[in-house]
């Protein structure tokens, strides 16, 4: 078993280890063997690494390679096209990504976790029977970044259903009259993402009397509804005038200029379906 790589000449190949050698550059891998399996990916480097499946035929360099994604900001992707935004968490150095890949007639069910924490069911794809055919696939776009593959017994579906339980700290996916995505970006530093019409986003950082400091706020420009735009003015203020955050139990307190708004965890978007895909739509 051993990994090839896509001719870019942006990855070099140790056993079951790769390393990405390019600069802001996609450079793909693909494992030599699939079908239902299980693997784990330990994961080195920046942050933006991708994990999941691809077929052979379906193989090739840059955004040219079309399969089942999960990475990048923690999203979902075909390959070249994004599928679901916010599916689970961002991962980058030393996480250990858990891949579950279950194929059976016309149906395809690939699952993910996390340092052992179940993330559940990203894609579940009914109707389809060449599943058989996708082996694990990585690509990556950061010099340094590597992943080695180790494939493990196939457990039980059930344990890489999500976690019901609430991680520790301020990380994670919230959800209340807007939804917050909140990812540690460095030491003392965080990417705060929200979506009420548009997406918006900024940096976020604590300085040394413990205050939250943000950044510029980046926003889409599409035009909400009419109901939605007060809300967005509105969030966009709790953004740039964040001083703390802290857990009420299960739920997440930011405390900004104006007040304080909580925030409880998201239950998460749920798997993609076979009419998600486009290159097998296409």
């Amino acid at each position: 078993m051993s990994w090839t790589d896509d001719g870019s000449g942006k990855i070099t190949i140790s056993g079951n280890q790769i390393v990405c050698t390019g600069k802001n550059e996609k450079a793909n891998a693909i494992w030599s063997t699939g079908g239902s399996g299980c693997w784990d990916f330990k994961v080195s480097g920046k942050s933006g690494t991708w994990l999941g499946l691809c077929s052979k035929d379906h193989f090739g360099a840059g955004y040219g390679i079309k399969g089942l994604f999960y990475g990048g900001p923690g999203n979902l992707s075909d390959g070249n096209s994004l599928v679901t935004g916010h599916w689970g968490p961002k991962f980058g150095d030393g996480d250990v990504i858990r891949m579950r890949a279950e194929h059976s007639g016309q149906r395809t069910v690939v699952s993910f976790s996390k340092n052992g924490a179940g993330l559940g069911t990203a894609f579940d794809l009914q109707g389809w029977g060449k599943g058989e055919s996708l082996c694990p696939a990585v690509s990556m776009d950061s010099e340094g970044q590597s992943v080695t593959i180790t494939q493990i017994d196939m457990p039980e579906g059930s344990s890489m259903e999500a976690s019901t339980i609430v991680s520790p700290g301020v990380e994670g996916s919230w959800e209340g009259r807007f939804k917050l995505d909140i990812a540690k970006e460095g030491a003392n530093a965080w990417r705060v993402s929200a979506k009420v019409g548009n997406n918006m986003s900024c940096l976020v950082q604590q300085g040394q009397d413990g205050k939250l400091k943000s950044g510029p706020v980046m926003s889409t420009k599409m035009m909400p509804p009419p109901h939605l735009q007060e809300l967005e003015r509105e969030v966009t203020g709790i953004l740039t005038s964040l001083v703390s955050w802290r857990r009420d139990g299960d739920n997440l307190v930011l405390v900004h200029a104006a007040g304080e708004e909580k925030l409880s965890a998201a239950k998460g978007p749920g798997p993609a379906s076979l009419d998600n895909i486009n290159w097998i739509k296409n």
